[in-house]
């Protein structure tokens, strides 16, 4: 074990993390030492950096990043070698080598590349799970991806096509990137446009209306299309890159039944996630699902969060030592 690792650090809120050699990590019991392969930047990490996450956060300084897939180097509860999936709400995960819980830990398949086990992390699970566990697709359903042209969106809208849903369409901001969610697997794609127009735009290619929504984007996309809910639909907020608050006609809710759910990847039972994971990392590596990654060395991490926050075109940053 080195003396000290490259560590990604948070200095003060709201300013991106930069890289300093740290002391190495010391393992407590209970936990694990594990040593980086890949990491996804997501907005998570933003916010945390940015102090307005919702769960409890270490003062600053502290080493960013809320997951990583790496290989084992000591443990009570994995075997030296066995590379894993991390995922800790309170960051620590972007350094050369980092302690994490070992009931945090969900053991990655050794065939897999880490870069791909990585990128199905947090937004590959807020893509599957929403469509798997929390919206309950059925086969045939009519499934309307609102975001679709993020990494969230497209891997849900894969992952609807997947699961055996009648009709799976996309909406999104870039009509370039749409073109690509529909080669995706998406039966058809509406741009966003002008908000008030988007419920008829829907209602045209959803005559049979919306049995499951996957919100990535709340605001006023999401209330444009309540006209296009069918009885019983379910809604899973996902994300909220349209706006934080959403005045949604409440007679359309009653009348049809409609269920809101909300999703987030720290609320849900973590037995569940590494399931999600496994099995989402298994059907990536079978060609079933796909995310356009860009990876860029841990050093540089500062681009990395800087290309995050400006929207990162719709590919994964993944960090990489």
């Amino acid at each position: 074990m080195p003396a000290t690792v490259p560590t990604a650090v948070i200095a003060a809120w709201g300013e991106p993390p930069e890289v300093h050699e740290m002391p190495a990590p010391t393992r407590r019991p209970g936990r694990a030492l594990v040593r980086l392969e890949a990491a996804a930047v997501n907005p998570v990490d933003l916010a945390i950096g940015a102090g307005r996450f919702y769960l409890p956060l270490p003062d600053p300084p502290f080493a960013a990043g809320v997951e990583a897939v790496g290989e084992v180097l000591e443990s009570d509860a994995h075997e030296p070698g066995t590379r894993v999936w991390c995922l800790q709400a309170a960051a620590g995960c972007w350094a050369g080598v980092f302690e994490a819980p070992d009931d945090r830990l969900v053991p990655v398949a050794r065939d897999a590349d880490p870069v791909t086990a990585a990128a199905m992390g947090v937004a590959g699970l807020a893509g599957w799970m929403p469509v798997v566990t929390r919206g309950r697709v059925a086969v045939g359903e009519t499934v309307l991806v609102l975001g679709a042209t993020g990494a969230v969106g497209q891997v849900a809208v894969q992952v609807a096509r997947a699961r055996g849903a009648g009709r799976v369409v996309g909406v999104g901001r870039d009509e370039e990137r749409l073109g690509q969610v529909r080669a995706l697997g998406a039966d058809d794609v509406v741009p966003v446009g002008d908000v008030a127009g988007l419920g008829q735009r829907v209602a045209a290619v959803c005559p049979e209306r919306v049995n499951l929504v996957i919100d990535a984007l709340w605001g006023e996309p999401l209330a444009a299309v309540v006209g296009s809910l069918a009885h019983g639909a379910r809604v899973v907020h996902v994300g909220a890159a349209a706006g934080q608050v959403c005045a949604l006609p409440g007679g359309p809710l009653r009348g049809g039944r409609v269920d809101i759910r909300g999703f987030s990847l720290f609320s849900e039972p973590f037995e569940q996630v590494g399931a999600a994971h496994a099995d989402l990392v298994r059907l990536a590596m079978d060609g079933g699902v796909s995310l356009p990654v860009d990876t860029v060395p841990l050093r540089d991490v500062a681009s990395a969060w800087r290309a995050q926050a400006a929207g990162a075109g719709g590919r994964k940053l993944v960090l990489v030592p």
